[in-house]
């Protein structure tokens, strides 16, 4: 009598954890992917504009002040006439930095592709910028101190409720979506869930700091597969060319 209940309690344990990896099945992110603009905002500024603005602290608002007033100088010199041919022996800018997109784990306009492997999960843009890395292994972030702050950081993932749970710190300070600022101590937690039909991925974004945030900070963005046989594109930039990349015209062309 007691075999019996003991393997009627197996087997309700195994029909329960059956259960559960039908209801919560890993989710299918292999492929491309480009951010979508669902409610018809026209850029991804009119997209921000309708998010939630972040509250900051007080200190966390005159970093973000101060990031802004140098966003705003020109990252370019043109006191040089462009139109004339460079002078012998004068030197020629390969790159300034102009090509360097910010941000760094938010897509832009450029499709993104997701390589999904068991250990790790690879997020490619096509244009400029460093791929992302996300172990899915089980490893904690290394301290801080031993962490390079870049664009991407350090992320960390795992499969919950059927989504792909990514979190991540060590990125550089700068600016985030909506108000928001981060610094390499930030968490950001992402949120990779994929629709019914495997057409849409919503991703679900959210800052979190004490020393920079009031309250967390979330929003969301909608990206849609890209159709089979979709390759990426190379995107060059050659930041010496005054039209490429940059928020300001040189006076020649104003």
């Amino acid at each position: 009598m007691k075999y019996v209940r003991v393997l009627a309690l197996s087997l309700t344990l195994a029909t329960a954890l059956a259960a559960q990896q039908v209801a919560a099945p890993i989710p299918d992110l292999e492929g491309g992917w480009v951010r979508i603009d669902i409610d018809g905002a026209g850029s991804f500024n009119g997209l921000a504009a309708k998010f939630a603005r972040a509250v900051l602290t007080s200190a966390a608002q005159a970093a973000s002040a101060e990031q802004a007033k140098r966003a705003a100088q020109p990252r370019f010199d043109f006191a040089r006439d462009q139109s004339k041919p460079k002078a012998a022996g004068e030197g020629y800018v390969v790159t300034d930095g102009n090509c360097t997109l910010p941000g760094g784990v938010e897509p832009n306009s450029a499709a993104f592709h997701v390589v999904q492997g068991k250990e790790q999960v690879l997020i490619v843009r096509e244009n400029p910028g460093l791929p992302r890395t996300i172990y899915m292994d089980g490893r904690a972030h290394p301290a801080l101190s031993r962490i390079t702050p870049t664009a991407v950081g350090h992320s960390t993932g795992k499969y919950e409720a059927g989504a792909l749970v990514v979190e991540t710190v060590g990125l550089t300070q700068g600016n985030v979506t909506a108000g928001g600022w981060r610094t390499p101590e930030t968490k950001l937690t992402e949120r990779y869930r994929v629709s019914a039909d495997g057409q849409r991925l919503t991703i679900t974004y959210t800052w979190d700091d004490p020393k920079v945030y009031v309250k967390p900070h979330s929003y969301q963005i909608v990206a849609e597969r890209t159709p089979p046989g979709s390759w990426a594109f190379e995107s060059w930039c050659d930041s010496s060319d005054p039209s490429q990349r940059l928020s300001i015209v040189p006076p020649q062309q104003k």
